[in-house]
């Protein structure tokens, strides 16, 4: 094993030893569950193993040491809202098999013109568009080659001010359309899925009326505050034509992609849930012959296993009490403050710890506790819960906090100061207006 590997586990042994043998005052069965959250915390962070390698540790470890019921701890790996992510991924499957998603955004694009900055709000547009209905990692690897060649086409080099614009962008576009919808992040399926388990349902477009003026609100703000940073240097881009004409399989894929997205915003009408509504494209694409066995291989199963490991520690931080300990701990501490000043710290505390965690894990720690802490607080569950979704993927400030951001910075043209700078000013704008619709919106 690399000696880095080895120091980086030992670590996370060792802080985990240092939790179980300190006497917090905790019952037995909360103190191991909260040292092996511990344990996964620093395996998450420092990704001595795959991320999703680390939720199917954190399934071995409770049910080993606490002594958790098999059935409670595995049950989460196929959660319904699994299902709603997987007809997610599978639809994204098939837009990049079909080349639907590039056809669809060289359309769109053609329309908006060679302007850069006309250009860059108008790509910016279409990602968080896209990334309402399919996840914003698919979103981003579908855009960001599309925004480099035009970058490329246009003789537009690495350093320049303008191309660092056009890749935050597409970045920033993709995380912040992605809180939209429900299938959009992992971190909303989350929320969704534990206030579910409360009685208090979510469907899409109750969703979507909290999240989307957010999303509408940002992507102007994001786009200015790029363009003020990064000054366009360039008076005028190559965008390339693409052939218009849609062939049969690409009409079929954008018909049953249409057909899902209605029956999701009409769930109420019909009754179906919309995680069962998720296996309707699964079935058409395949019935169609529009994906092949192998497609299935294409899905993100480890983004589905690493939700699936974040569900499960967080019904075991549910079920031993221990999210009840920690609420009590932060009552003490936002106890009696104003309640614009308690949404605040609460969305601000999910901000930070994916600065350091990737989304899907913030979610999953955070959101146990926020519950009993709303009960505690006297305020509403549902408005905290979705401060915490929606707060931990307001971090823009550092690649590893959401996928985007780490496509981004891994095509070469931005460096970590650049997003660092652009990140912190529309992270803190972002709190800012997130609190304020939670307030005077929701």
């Amino acid at each position: 094993m690399d000696k880095k590997v080895i120091i980086k586990l030992a670590l996370a042994i060792v802080l985990g030893l240092v939790v179980y043998l300190y006497d917090f005052g905790l019952p037995a069965n909360a103190q191991t569950v909260l040292t092996i959250a511990v344990f996964a915390m620093v395996l998450w962070l420092t990704e001595v193993v795959p991320l999703h390698v680390t939720s199917l540790i954190v399934a071995l470890l409770l049910v080993v040491f606490a002594k958790l019921p098999e059935k409670d701890v595995f049950a989460p790996f196929f959660d319904p809202v699994i299902v709603l992510l997987l007809g997610g991924f599978v639809l994204a499957v098939a837009l990049q098999k079909h080349g639907l998603d590039k056809k669809l955004a060289y359309g769109f694009l053609e329309r908006i013109g060679s302007a850069p900055k006309k250009f860059m709000l108008g790509i910016m547009m279409f990602t968080a568009f896209i990334s309402f209905w399919v996840s914003n990692t698919a979103t981003t690897a579908t855009i960001l080659p599309i925004a480099i060649a035009a970058l490329a086409a246009s003789k537009i080099s690495k350093g320049s001010k303008y191309a660092k614009a056009l890749i935050l962008g597409v970045a920033y576009a993709a995380t912040l359309g992605g809180m939209g919808t429900i299938i959009g992040s992992t971190p909303n399926v989350i929320v969704a899925s534990f206030l579910a388990k409360e009685g208090i349902k979510i469907n899409f477009v109750s969703w979507m009326y909290y999240a989307i003026p957010f999303t509408i609100i940002m992507i102007p703000v994001s786009w200015f505050v790029l363009v003020k940073m990064f000054k366009p240097e360039v008076p005028n881009l190559k965008v390339k034509k693409y052939d218009s004409k849609y062939n049969r399989s690409q009409k079929l894929v954008l018909i049953i992609f249409t057909i899902t997205v209605i029956l999701w915003m009409t769930d109420r009408y019909h009754g179906i849930s919309i995680n069962s509504i998720s296996l309707v494209p699964i079935v058409l694409l395949y019935f169609c012959r529009l994906l092949s066995v192998e497609d299935f291989s294409k899905v993100e199963w480890e983004s589905l296993v690493l939700f699936g490991g974040g569900l499960s520690l967080g019904a075991a931080i549910h079920s031993t009490g221990l999210d009840l300990i920690m609420a009590n701990g932060l009552k003490s501490v936002l106890g009696g403050m104003p309640v614009f000043a308690i949404f605040l710290c609460v969305a601000a505390f999910g901000m930070i710890l994916t600065a350091f965690l990737s989304n899907t894990v913030a979610a999953s720690l955070t959101i146990p506790i926020m519950l009993p802490l709303s009960q505690s607080l006297g305020l509403n569950i549902k408005s905290l819960a979705l401060l915490v979704a929606l707060g931990v993927s307001v971090d823009l400030i550092l690649p590893i906090g959401t996928p985007p951001g780490t496509m981004a910075y891994a095509t070469g043209y931005i460096r970590i100061w650049d997003m660092v700078k652009s990140g912190v000013v529309i992270s803190a704008i972002g709190l800012v207006i997130l609190v304020g619709l939670a307030l005077l919106y929701w």
